[in-house]
């Protein structure tokens, strides 16, 4: 007998009462581009992950922050298709749902548009209690036009995501600049300690406002991406001192 997770189930359910199982029509996907405006659900806390440049590791940091938040979670990418992180990453492809394609890792859902569009998230269930949003460097600098935009300005916690280089660091100074407002920095490669000088020296031009923490770098992912397998022990309790901070009260 298979095992499913409780997300999987949870899901199929939705499915069944969507009637996107049933013979004959199935449910039409909503027109993209149709909300302009998304509302979290009250118990949904919500985190945005802004990658700073391309290929730095955000998708691996939002699937690493959304794993050990230790309870029902989602990610919702929100970049084209085609550059995806989260392709090979579900155990389990739960079908499409309106203009998004939904996938699962345990009691981990992944989102991830159908379309180039910068898509409005369909409404989660009360049970997910957080929501990840894999965004990139584009949302900061085009922060006046629509849903994701309008997020970023009132969201409570914003996690900028660069590599330990002296070009991403300076990605990460441009992209706190353009943010305008207090932020987390995850720097993803060896620990600050190990940082050669040149990067310790542009990382001095990174507003105080941004508080910066490591993030470790694993090789095997660097060559095969996301996939099913359980992420490695250092990510996860790399993100949970990230969830530490983020959980801290505002001073």
């Amino acid at each position: 007998m298979t095992a499913h997770s409780v997300a999987e189930l949870r899901e199929a359910w939705r499915a069944i009462e969507a009637g996107e199982f049933a013979h004959g029509p199935r449910s039409i996907p909503a027109a993209p581009g149709t909300a302009t405006v998304w509302t979290p659900a009250p118990s949904e806390r919500v985190v945005a992950v802004v990658g700073c440049a391309g290929g730095v590791g955000a998708s691996t940091v939002a699937l690493a922050l959304a794993t050990a938040s230790g309870a029902p979670a989602r990610v919702v990418e929100c970049g084209p298709p085609l550059a995806s992180g989260f392709s090979a990453a579900a155990n389990a492809e739960l079908g499409t749902e309106g203009p998004w394609r939904r996938g699962s890792r345990g009691d981990v859902l992944l989102e991830r548009p159908i379309t180039g569009d910068a898509i409005v998230p369909v409404p989660t269930e009360s049970a997910v209690e957080w929501t990840v949003v894999d965004t990139n460097w584009t949302t900061v600098s085009e922060t006046g036009a629509g849903w994701l935009g309008s997020m970023l300005r009132t969201l409570d916690d914003v996690v900028l995501v660069t590599n330990a280089t002296v070009p991403g660091i300076r990605r990460l100074e441009s992209c706190a600049e353009l943010l305008g407002r207090d932020a987390l920095g995850v720097v993803v490669g060896p620990t600050a300690k190990r940082w050669p000088r040149p990067v310790k020296v542009a990382a001095a031009g990174i507003p105080a406002r941004v508080h910066i923490t490591d993030f470790p770098l694993d090789p095997r992912l660097q060559v095969t991406g996301l996939t099913p397998d359980p992420l490695p022990a250092p990510l996860l309790t790399a993100a949970q001192n990230v969830l530490a901070l983020l959980r801290k009260e505002p001073t």
